[in-house]
Formats: structure tokens, C-alpha cells, sequence
């Protein structure tokens, strides 16, 4: 990737500052950005506005921390997996990676039971992990079958995945995810990429066209998981697909971008980034204070715009391309200044990138703990940013002391 950006580095540029050449084979850059990506998760899922709000709820970019975990999730199973298929052969792949849908399938239906259980907890408020409150209609869905219905309800809609806290859906989505994954790469072994791409585009537009009955829920549930009301398959797959897929071709990819010729796309990504960044800064949202938005757009064009090509449950045109064009320029960045911000940040970000279902195991805890302790519903910035940094700083710790890694996947 180095000989990719150097010609297009800044003139003065430290080259001292560049990510260097030669490295393990796993890319420390890709863990950084996850693990920037869970300070935005944490901001979100730890409700309460601090100052790492202003870097969360969609204001770096319309894009939230799913589309870049699902992203990154594939990319770096194309490159992995890609590297052992050409080495060993495609029949090599197949058993790791069903074995760590399996591990995926066994963390949800643990999270999902263990929440589920501690419902029957006298005095244990559990609303934060039992429902979701849409921040837009201000409807409250429940998440799990009624007490009332027994445990063999809860039993058989977990393992289904038709119940769990919506902190932790994603998680449900990659266990299909990974399941499709060998087909996917056979297709790729077999030079049916362009056909698996055709077949990926057309699902996600059958899907996009479909109308919704109940406005801003997919029509189209194919696995009839939960996880599929916020992440509808028939949509999310597009993304992951097509990851995966640039994770199998990156060198060719490198090597295209290389070109002097190819330069330019680099700084488009890099101009659209910031396009995006202003776009969604003025967005109208009754969780930010005025001081923090932009007002050059009007709030009914904005949202009009925003409802016809960014919306998240079914990845909006607008918000895929944002997805993209960030992904390039942030790991651009990361190639070109990686010395200063792995010294600076790398400490904690790396470590949370890469144990990064134990994080999101951890987390969905820690949201049930810091609501019964009544935390986080001031209205003191201040306050709320030292407690979102001493959430971070914990599950940091418990990642640096492998705190749990033996009965916790990671």
C-alpha cells in the first residue's frame, strides 16, 4: 500500500511518518480502525452526549459503526482467506471459516440467554438491553418474548436469533454472513466473480425498490432473525460481498492504484470525505446542541435528501458510497502519518480492533451495569466524556489482562 500513496504524499511529508513496508501479516491499520470504530459504537450504545458524541451518531460521515464493521469484517476475510486459498486450495477455507461462524452463532446465543435469564433478577432494570426506543418516532419495540410465555419460548427465539439486545444484532448478522462465505469464495475460485457481483447488485436493488409496509423496516427478512429488521440481508450482503471481494483482489487493487494515472481517485476520496463530513453535519438531530451543526442546508431538504439516499436499514446509495470513499481516505491516512497516530492512539485502539468480539460481548454488560448504577444521565458533558473514557479504559484493561479470554470469544 506504501508504493500505492506515495505519490501522492504531501510535499515534506516525514517519510519517517509512513507505515512501514515490511510488517506481520496482519495489518495493525485495519485493528485501528476498528477500534476507532467502537469509541463511535461506545458514544452511541452508552447513551448519554459527551465529547465523543461529536465523533458518533453519523457526524464524521453518514455512516454508522456497522457498515465499517461489516466492511472491515470482509476485507480482511478476503485477505486471509484468499492467501490460503491460493496456497492450500479452496477445500482449506472452508472448515476455519464455518468453525468461526460457529463461534459467532455460540457468543449470540449466550449474550442473547444470559440477558434473557437476568430478566427474572428482582429489582434489575433491564430495559436498556430488553428494547429499543426509536430516537426518530419515539416507539419502543420490545425485543424478547414475554416472561409470561416461559422458557422454552426464550429457548427456541434465541436460537432462532429472533430475540437479543439490539446492542448486539450485528453479531447475528455476521453468522450468515460467515456461513455464505465459502460459497462466496467459490465463486471467486471458479472466475465467477463478475456473476456472484451481478447476483449480490440485483438482490440489494430488489430489495431497495421493494415497498415497506411499515415504513423504514425491510419487506424482505429472509432469515426471519431480529437482526434483520436494523440489517436486512437481502441489503447488508452487498456490502460484505463486495468486501470480501476487494480483500481477495487487494494486491490488484494496489497495484492499479499505484499508477500515477490512478492517482486522482485517491483525492476524490479523499475531497468526497470531506464533502460528506459537512453534509451530515447538518443534520437536524435533537441530541446535538446547535453549537455543533451546520445550518447551510434547510432541515426539510436535508432530511429529504437523507431519507432518499442514506437511510441505514437498507444502505442507501448515498451512505455506501460514503462507506467507500472513507474507507480509502482513512486508510490512506493511517498509511501516510501511521508513526504519530499509533503513538498517539495505537495503545488503545489497537488492542480493542482486535479482540474485537470479546469488546462487543463486554460491552452489551457493561451497558446493563452502567444503566442500573443510574450513570450517564446528566447533562454535564463533562461528566458524561470521563465516563465514556473510563469505559473505554476498562474494556482496554480487560483486553491488555485477557480478563475472561478463556470463556469469552474473541
Amino acid at each position: 500500500m506504501i508504493s500505492m500513496l506515495s505519490p501522492v504524499a504531501p510535499a515534506g511529508l516525514s517519510q519517517s511518518w509512513r507505515f512501514p513496508t515490511a510488517h506481520a501479516t496482519r495489518d495493525p491499520r485495519l485493528d485501528l480502525m476498528r477500534g476507532f470504530v467502537f469509541v463511535m459504537l461506545f458514544a452511541v450504545h452508552f447513551d448519554f452526549f459527551s465529547v465523543y458524541t461529536l465523533i458518533s451518531w453519523e457526524r464524521i460521515g453518514v455512516v454508522s459503526s456497522a457498515e465499517t464493521f461489516v466492511a472491515l469484517a470482509g476485507i480482511v476475510l478476503g485477505i486471509v482467506f484468499g492467501r490460503k486459498m491460493r496456497l492450500e486450495g479452496l477445500h482449506a477455507c472452508f472448515q476455519p471459516i464455518l468453525s468461526r461462524a460457529l463461534d459467532l452463532y455460540k457468543a449470540n446465543l449466550i449474550v442473547i440467554l444470559l440477558i434473557g435469564l437476568l430478566r427474572y433478577v428482582p429489582g434489575l432494570r433491564m430495559d436498556t438491553v430488553t428494547s429499543f426506543s426509536d430516537p426518530y418516532t419515539g416507539m419502543v419495540y420490545p425485543l424478547y418474548p414475554l416472561m409470561s410465555e416461559g422458557i422454552g419460548k426464550l429457548l427456541l427465539d434465541a436460537a432462532l436469533l429472533r430475540c437479543g439486545p439490539h446492542q448486539f444484532q450485528v453479531i447475528g448478522l455476521y453468522v450468515v454472513l460467515f456461513m455464505l462465505s465459502p460459497l462466496i469464495l467459490w465463486c471467486v475460485d471458479k472466475r465467477k466473480t463478475l456473476w456472484l457481483s451481478l447476483a449480490s447488485v440485483s438482490l440489494y436493488l430488489y430489495n431497495c425498490f421493494l415497498p415497506e409496509s411499515v415504513p423504514g423496516t425491510a419487506e424482505l427478512r429472509l432469515t426471519g432473525a431480529q437482526f434483520e429488521y436494523a440489517f436486512p440481508l437481502a441489503a447488508w450482503q452487498m456490502l460484505y460481498v463486495h468486501a470480501v471481494i476487494a480483500g481477495v483482489f487487494k494486491e490488484h487493487i494496489v497495484e492499479f492504484l499505484s499508477r500515477n494515472s490512478s492517482r486522482w481517485i485517491l483525492w476524490l476520496c479523499g475531497a468526497m470525505s470531506l464533502a460528506f463530513l459537512v453534509f451530515t453535519l447538518n443534520h437536524p438531530m435533537d441530541k446535538l446542541p446547535a453549537w455543533a451543526q451546520l445550518r447551510w442546508l434547510d432541515p426539510q431538504q436535508f432530511l429529504e435528501i437523507y431519507d432518499r439516499f442514506f437511510l441505514k436499514h437498507n444502505l442507501g446509495p448515498g451512505r455506501l458510497l460514503n462507506e467507500l470513499v472513507l474507507l480509502v481516505s482513512g486508510y490512506v491516512l493511517l498509511t501516510l502519518c501511521w508513526r504519530p497516530i499509533e503513538r498517539g492512539l495505537g495503545w488503545l485502539l489497537i488492542p480493542l480492533g482486535s479482540a474485537s468480539l470479546y469488546v462487543f460481548t463486554v460491552h452489551v454488560f457493561l451497558i446493563l451495569l452502567v444503566d442500573n448504577l443510574g450513570l450517564g444521565h446528566s447533562d454535564n458533558m463533562v461528566l458524561n466524556s470521563l465516563l465514556h473514557t473510563g469505559i473505554l479504559l476498562l474494556v482496554w484493561w480487560a483486553v491488555s489482562k485477557r480478563w475472561l479470554f478463556r470463556w469469552v470469544p474473541n
